[in-house]
Order: structure tokens, then sequence, then C-alpha cells
């Protein structure tokens, strides 16, 4: 950890397919520690998604009752444990309220459901790129178009 003054509150982890990002974030917002690996969707489903975690934590130091919160495709219907999508437009408390409580666990891990843009003439999702958003720093209030860019890019737009 960077300070001996700043205490891990969670964890934050981005799953993908093929990627596994791990990073331990105090009160404030501090990332405290960083752990990435190739311990994606695939190597987790024929390993064991618990094991890969605690092993993550553990060689960065997360204490054992911190609590987890994912984003990425270990919400998918092949990851993990599957949080639903939630319809946009949608407030945050309706994607706080669609988070997925990993049962059997013996620390709270909570996955963040994506998002589903269900127009017939426009339909979309996304699955770790709203999570992504939110820590865009955007104002709180106003109109915003965000350029998401990867392989498959997003145009996003944020509104009060």
């Amino acid at each position: 950890m960077n300070s001996a003054s700043n205490v891990p509150s969670v964890a934050a982890v981005d799953w993908g397919t093929t990627r596994l990002r791990v990073w331990l974030v105090d009160e404030a917002g501090n990332v405290l520690a960083e752990r990435r690996g190739d311990d994606g969707l695939i190597t987790a489903q024929a390993a064991g998604f618990s094991t890969i975690l605690e092993g993550h934590l553990a060689a960065i130091g997360a204490p054992e009752a911190m609590p987890v919160i994912i984003c990425g495709m270990a919400g998918s219907r092949q990851g993990w444990l599957e949080a639903p999508y939630v319809s946009v437009p949608a407030p945050i408390g309706a994607i706080l309220a669609g988070a997925a409580r990993v049962p059997g666990q013996r620390r709270d891990i909570r996955i963040v459901p994506g998002l589903a843009q269900r127009q017939a003439d426009a339909p979309d999702v996304m699955r770790g790129e709203e999570t992504q958003l939110a820590g865009a720093g955007l104002p709180a209030t106003g109109r915003h178009l965000v350029c998401m860019p990867g392989t498959h890019s997003k145009w996003v737009l944020v509104e009060d």
C-alpha cells in the first residue's frame, strides 16, 4: 500500500473476458494497491472464480472481511453469477439495486449489472463500461456525451 495512514475500504474489480484488474480503494477513493492478470472469464471458468479472486486479493494484502465490488463479464450469463441488465435510462439507485450478491462466500461480493438500451432501432448493451463511466469525474448536472473507445466502442449520453 502507498501510505500507512490510508486504510482500504473496498476491493474494486474489473473482470473481463481475458483480463482481471483489482484495486484496493480507501474511503476517499484513493487507489492504495493494484494488481492485473490474465485470469479473465475464460481462465476463471476452469480454475474457479473464488479461487482466482481470493488469490489476487491476498497478493495485494486485502483484509479478509473487505467487501468486493465487481464489474464486467463476471456478471454475464457465462460469468460467475449473472447480474441481469438494467434498462436505460437508469438512475444510479437502479444500478445499485441491481447488483447481484455472490452466495456462499466468506466476504460480501457484489457484481454490478450491465446496462441495456432496448430501443428496437438501436439496441445495445454495456457490461463494465458503465462502472468505468462512473469514475469519469463528470459534473453532477448537465448533459454529457462520452466516447468510450475499445474493442466494442460506445458513445454514452449522461444526463442528470
